[in-house]
C-alpha cells in the first residue's frame, strides 16, 4: 500500500523549490491563478512543466469573502466563476477539488435555514456535475465549530453527502480538525469509504509560526498514520506549505516503518 506526498503551496513561487524537495504532487489555492491572463497562466503551465510537477489537489475557486449560504448569494454568477477554475485547474493536472473554506456555508443562527441548505446541496451538485466534466472528484472537510456551524463532523458530512447524490462527492480529513470534529480511529475506521484526502498538519499549531521545522515540531504523528494504514489508505496526504524534503523523509519513514 502507497501513498502520494503533497505539499500545500501558498505561493506559486515555491512551486519549483517543492520538485526539488521531491515532492510528488503540489496542492494549490485556486484562487491563486484563476484571474491570470492567457499570458500568465500559460507561464504557470509551463512552469508546471519544466518541474514534471501537477496540482492534482485545488481549492474549490471561490473568493474567501464568498458566502454560500446567506441569501442573495448568486449561484449562476458564481456557477460560471468555477466552471473557469475548474478548467484551468483542469489544465495543471487537477484530479481532486478540496472544499475547507468554513466561512463559505457558516448558517444564521436565526430564522429558516432550511432554504439556504438547500442552496447549498444545489450549488454542490452543480458543482460535482461541473467537475465530474473533467475527471475531478469533489471533496468536502468537515470542520470544528471555531470555523464553521455547519458540516461539524464526518456523521453530518456523510449525510449531506448522500443528499447531494453525486458519485464524484467525497470527504477530505485534517490531522488539525480531529480533535474537533470528534474523529477517532473508530470513526476513521467507519468513514473509511469517503475518505479520499488527507490534510497532515501538527493540530498544536494551527495559529501562528511553528516553533521548529518538520520534523522537528515535537508531535506524535504516528497514531494518526497508523489509523489511516489500519484503513488501507492509499489516497494523497499533503504536508504543509513549510514542509521541506526533510519533512517529507521522515513522514516517508513513519509511513513505510507503520
Amino acid at each position: 500500500m502507497s501513498v502520494r506526498w503533497a505539499k500545500l503551496l501558498t505561493r506559486l513561487t515555491d512551486l519549483e523549490s517543492a520538485a526539488r524537495d521531491g515532492f510528488q504532487t503540489v496542492q494549490l489555492n485556486a484562487n491563486d491563478f484563476v484571474d491570470l491572463d492567457e499570458n500568465g497562466f500559460d507561464k504557470l503551465r509551463s512552469t508546471f512543466g519544466s518541474t514534471g510537477l501537477s496540482a492534482e489537489v485545488c481549492s474549490v475557486p471561490l473568493p474567501p469573502e464568498v458566502r454560500v449560504t446567506e441569501k442573495g448569494f448568486n449561484i449562476y454568477a458564481w456557477t460560471e466563476h468555477v466552471k473557469k477554475g475548474i478548467r484551468m485547474a483542469s489544465a495543471l493536472g487537477c484530479r481532486e477539488l478540496v472544499w475547507s473554506e468554513g466561512r463559505a456555508r457558516v448558517l444564521p443562527w436565526e430564522g429558516d435555514i432550511s432554504g439556504l441548505k438547500e442552496q447549498l446541496l444545489q450549488f454542490l451538485w452543480i458543482l460535482c456535475d461541473i467537475c465530474g466534466q473533467y475527471g475531478i472528484r469533489l471533496l468536502i472537510e468537515p470542520l470544528g465549530p471555531r470555523r464553521t456551524n455547519f458540516l461539524n463532523s464526518m456523521e453530518e458530512t456523510s449525510d449531506f453527502i448522500r443528499m447531494v447524490n453525486k458519485d464524484n462527492l467525497a470527504a477530505l480529513i485534517s490531522l488539525r480538525e480531529l480533535a474537533e470534529i470528534k474523529l477517532d480511529d473508530a470513526g476513521i475506521q467507519r468513514f473509511s469509504h469517503l475518505i479520499a484526502h488527507v490534510h497532515l498538519e501538527n493540530p498544536q499549531l494551527t495559529e501562528g509560526p511553528r516553533v521548529g521545522p518538520l520534523p522537528e515540531d515535537g508531535y506524535d504523528y504516528r497514531p494518526f498514520l497508523r489509523a489511516l494504514r489500519g484503513v488501507n489508505y492509499a489516497g494523497i496526504i499533503t504536508l504543509p506549505s513549510d514542509s521541506t524534503a526533510a519533512s517529507l523523509a521522515y513522514f516517508q519513514k513513519l509511513w513505510n516503518e507503520l
